[in-house]
């Protein structure tokens, strides 16, 4: 699980922040885990007015994972695309973060500076002394130096750019057992910078949740049965194989062919039933069975599931019920995380006040946060939704009256 992430420096975000998952024994309440010893929360929520800086917390922490373990890999993921802070805070862009993988303690940290990796920290706790040890250690100019008992080929880093993180070729290079570092690796999300997002789905977003329902039996009954649970008129889902030609030149004789997948959601009437492209769904239905092929496998593995908007186009009840999925120890068994925006406070009521982070922007146009459980007097049994409604949390728009 993770334990934390922080970040500074980075779109408006300025000075250093900290989405933090652990908690005391004295604050075990609602939906957490203990693992190697220690409390951490399933659920994280960030809740605040518009450009409070909400979604930039989560482009961070994406940018970050995906250049972790894919700048390597692929060009999209490199240094290129982190943003700045615009005020003059200060040259380095930083991320870190602690997590516990395969019962292993790690802390993983980068400095980028004018789009190159200038520092990048892999370090392992002894459970012993509770202490940090390197892995590696990499200093601007590349200049690296490893741990004890680790190597890593002279030529294989001689392929090491300046843009491209250390841990990601160690892993594509196989100087990792192959379920070390899953829990970076297996993460889901909705945030996408354009041009990721376009690399996602080439042959389109609709083609691609085809693909995965073709391709995973159990995943596809346990979306038809959720479909008929929640009211949406849906009774089955259909799947079919066409094939799309695409010119590879301006010319016709350059012409490919893919196969195409698509799919049909079938609906029952008292008189009949039709079928129709799934793209012809309402949005919220749309957003619902691509939120839920996502959780279905963040559930499966017991990774992170970072969202922004969680409640776009979709009734409270259907947003209460993802959010339930986590809390529940039978429906969650692997300890998968949900960290989630939201704009509907109405959630709030049931979350531990260590679980909600108030965003909002200082008179420096830099993003702060503030995890509920650091503000003076705010109670376990409070309703943290009524509080926030009336005020006494901040975290409100000024809008000021025309």
């Amino acid at each position: 699980m993770f334990l934390n992430f922080k970040m500074s420096n980075y779109r408006s975000i300025g000075e250093e922040l900290c989405i933090d998952f652990s908690i005391r024994d004295s604050q075990k309440l609602g939906a957490y885990a203990e693992v190697n010893g220690q409390a951490v929360n399933n659920i994280a929520c960030l809740v605040g007015p518009n450009a409070s800086g909400k979604s930039n917390i989560l482009k961070g922490i994406v940018h970050f994972l995906n250049w972790a373990h894919k700048s390597y890999s692929s060009s999209i993921y490199r240094c290129a695309g982190f943003m700045t802070h615009l005020s003059p805070f200060g040259s380095h862009i930083m991320f870190s973060t602690e997590f516990i993988d395969n019962e292993k303690q790690y802390r993983y940290e980068i400095f980028i500076q004018d789009e190159i990796a200038q520092k990048e920290n892999l370090l392992k706790r002894d459970e012993t002394t509770k202490r940090y040890s390197y892995i590696f250690n990499r200093e601007p100019g590349n200049n690296i130096s490893f741990g004890k008992g680790v190597k890593v080929n002279k030529q294989d880093l001689n392929r090491l750019g300046d843009e491209i993180s250390l841990l990601s070729l160690m892993l594509e290079l196989n100087y990792f057992e192959k379920n070390d570092f899953l829990l970076l690796r297996t993460f889901h999300t909705n945030v996408f910078p354009e041009s990721i997002y376009v690399h996602q789905y080439p042959d389109g977003k609709y083609n691609v949740i085809s693909q995965k329902l073709q391709n995973d039996k159990i995943l596809l009954d346990e979306l038809i049965e959720e479909l008929k649970n929640i009211d949406t008129g849906i009774f089955s889902l259909e799947l079919k194989k066409g094939k799309k030609k695409d010119k590879t030149k301006d010319t016709v004789e350059n012409i490919r062919e893919s196969e195409l997948s698509t799919i049909f959601t079938k609906h029952k009437t008292t008189n009949n039933d039709f079928s129709l492209p799934l793209q012809e769904e309402s949005d919220g239905t749309l957003h619902y069975i691509e939120t839920f092929i996502y959780l279905f496998q963040v559930l499966q593995n017991g990774s992170l599931f970072i969202i922004d908007e969680l409640e776009q186009s979709l009734h409270p009840d259907l947003t209460a019920r993802i959010i339930s999925r986590f809390m529940n120890k039978n429906k969650n068994p692997n300890n998968a995380q949900l960290l989630f925006t939201t704009h509907n406070p109405w959630f709030l009521q049931d979350l531990t006040k260590t679980q909600i982070f108030i965003t909002e922007k200082n008179n420096e146009a830099q993003t702060e946060i503030t995890r509920l459980d650091e503000i003076a007097g705010v109670r376990n049994d409070e309703n943290y939704f009524m509080k926030y409604i009336i005020g006494e949390y901040d975290g409100h728009p000024k809008i000021k009256e025309a």
